[in-house]
């Protein structure tokens, strides 16, 4: 038991190695439907959402809403992985990513998530006022603002890279533990 609590703290320790509070988030039920690895899925969709088939996210805001909450999960679950290096590029470039969809810079991952979640709901119901309800502070700056920009949301650079970097660091993880 001794051991296993080392590893756990030493697991943690690493998680907040760049000064920063250790983050949590809780997954909205049916974000990530039947997986036992959220971080693998989230990395992988977002991947695919945001860098590969971004022009797909023109004119699909609750899709939009969707790969940035995929985004903000494979964030905070980055932080978990041996390869400190993925995470870290993910909470660099959260700020610009979040800027990108006239998210909140300060806001927690937790608000984000909550917001992109009923956003997405919202905007696939076709009901805009429950969509702009639900981008308001602290996850986003302005509603009007939020709902425009995950109407032609395009993922900038530094996410690009980072996306970049945390699917080939999970693959590789993968591949080890397996």
């Amino acid at each position: 038991m001794i051991l296993r609590r080392s590893a756990l703290a030493g697991t943690l320790a690493l998680a907040a190695c760049d000064g920063g509070p250790v983050e949590t988030v809780q997954i909205p039920p049916g974000a990530l439907p039947g997986t036992a690895e959220p971080l693998f899925q989230a990395a992988e969709t977002a991947h695919h959402m945001l860098v590969e088939r971004h022009d797909e996210l023109q004119d699909q805001p609750a899709n939009a809403a969707h790969a940035l909450l995929l985004y903000e999960i494979a964030t905070v679950e980055a932080a978990r992985m041996s390869d400190q290096w993925a995470g870290r590029l993910m909470r660099e470039a959260r700020p610009v990513v979040r800027a990108a969809a006239g998210l909140a810079s300060e806001a927690t991952a937790q608000q984000v998530v909550d917001a992109l979640w009923a956003a997405s709901h919202a905007l696939r119901r076709g009901d805009e006022p429950g969509a702009r309800a639900a981008l308001v502070p602290p996850a986003a700056l302005q509603p009007e603002t939020a709902r425009d920009r995950l109407q032609r949301y395009a993922l900038p650079g530094q996410g690009v890279r980072a996306l970049r970097e945390l699917q080939r660091a999970v693959t590789q993880e993968r591949m080890r533990n397996q």
